[in-house]
């Protein structure tokens, strides 16, 4: 009879066989996707060869139907490699912020705490509780039917106005958060928010994160652990907790939160390198990277006989209409078919300024769309 182990796999295989029939390049906006997807590896990880990023993107997204089936079986969470943390550190009682990132199948983390009985306390995005939380609810009262399982379970939406008050008061009350640090796209960065984020470094780049993190663990006196979720090569899903970080009551709490925040990423760094076709977080990272700071070029350069600078931008349709994408600086400019075209095709002309005109190509040039 085939053990537990050996019908998951061969699930995934399944998945794997259905998901390779399907023609993605068909799909609804995969090159939009695919683009920024590629533009924020480069961003972040610019030692992996463009060439590579369509593989990893279908990687990524192969993992993600994988996360989805474990997040529908029940009996994912009991095949789950624990390394780090004994399973008698889940000690009822003892509250913890566990900080996860989107990488691997990241939603088994919920199952395997709540399976262990710990109290808990999920922050999500208000879209992501909409996408998944009745997906996630169902599969807890599965783990709570199929085991006798008696400890609670919460999601908390991190939009709503009283979510910080709310988690606190969880957390003294002896229950565990668990919270996705490397965000989701509806928590980016809005004007007037400033003074929410932090920022940190992550890789040659900074990223702005947000420091509520940091400020509950200080408050309520509560070790914030790292925990990194990924796929081995064979399948199996490992859970790997790190050393926690754990607050100094008598600290200066902006201090604190600042220095937990780079420790968390400095964390994941190492993982997202080794595994980084599992991070679904390629998808939205771009909403908080620190923009670049350009210096203006203040020499009046006369190109003669022009490129298209493929390095920093990329043609490509939104809604079938032909848009050129700033890589670096991910604005999306819309141009007429007849330019596309003339990017397309720049040594068949003899003169692109007598084509566009001196003021158009004037600022081809100036954007670095030409050189």
């Amino acid at each position: 009879m085939p053990t537990p182990r050996t019908l998951y796999r061969q699930e995934l295989a399944r998945c794997r066989e259905h998901f390779e029939r399907v023609d993605l390049q068909r799909e609804r906006g995969y090159l939009m996707r695919f683009t920024t997807f590629s533009a924020n590896v480069e961003n972040v990880l610019p030692h992996i060869p463009r060439d590579e990023h369509e593989s990893l993107f279908r990687q990524l997204l192969l993992q993600q139907i994988f996360a989805t089936f474990d997040q529908q079986c029940l009996t994912a969470g009991d095949l789950v490699k624990l390394n780090g943390m004994r399973t008698a550190s889940f000690a009822a009682g003892t509250p913890a912020i566990y900080c996860t990132y989107h990488l691997g199948s990241y939603r088994l983390l919920t199952s395997v705490l709540f399976r262990q009985g710990v109290d808990c306390v999920l922050l999500v995005g208000n879209n992501m509780n909409r996408s998944q939380g009745d997906g996630m609810v169902e599969h807890i009262e599965g783990l709570r039917q199929k085991h006798g399982l008696t400890n609670s379970f919460r999601i908390v939406e991190a939009g709503s106005p009283t979510a910080g008050l709310t988690v606190l008061r969880e957390l003294k009350a002896g229950r565990s958060l668990i919270v996705y640090v490397d965000g989701s796209p509806e928590t980016a960065p809005e004007p007037g928010q400033e003074d929410q984020f932090l920022s940190v470094r992550f890789g040659k780049r900074r990223l702005l994160t947000r420091k509520g993190v940091g400020y509950l663990s200080h408050a309520a006196g509560v070790p914030i652990v790292p925990v990194v979720s990924y796929r081995q090569d064979d399948l199996t899903n490992v859970l790997q907790f790190l050393s926690p970080i754990r607050p100094i009551r008598q600290s200066d709490r902006d201090m604190y939160c600042r220095e937990a925040m780079q420790q968390l990423y400095d964390a994941f760094w190492p993982y997202l390198n080794r595994y980084p076709e599992q991070w679904e977080g390629w998808n939205f990272v771009h909403s908080f990277l620190e923009p670049e700071k350009l210096r203006p070029d203040s020499t009046q350069r006369r190109v003669v006989k022009p490129a298209f600078n493929a390095d920093r931008y990329t043609l490509c349709d939104l809604e079938q209409a032909p848009i050129l994408f700033d890589r670096r600086l991910y604005q999306t400019y819309e141009i007429t078919e007849d330019l596309r075209d003339l990017l397309l095709n720049l040594n068949s002309v003899e003169s692109v300024e007598a084509v566009v005109g001196q003021e158009v190509f004037g600022e081809l040039v100036e954007l670095e769309v030409l050189y």
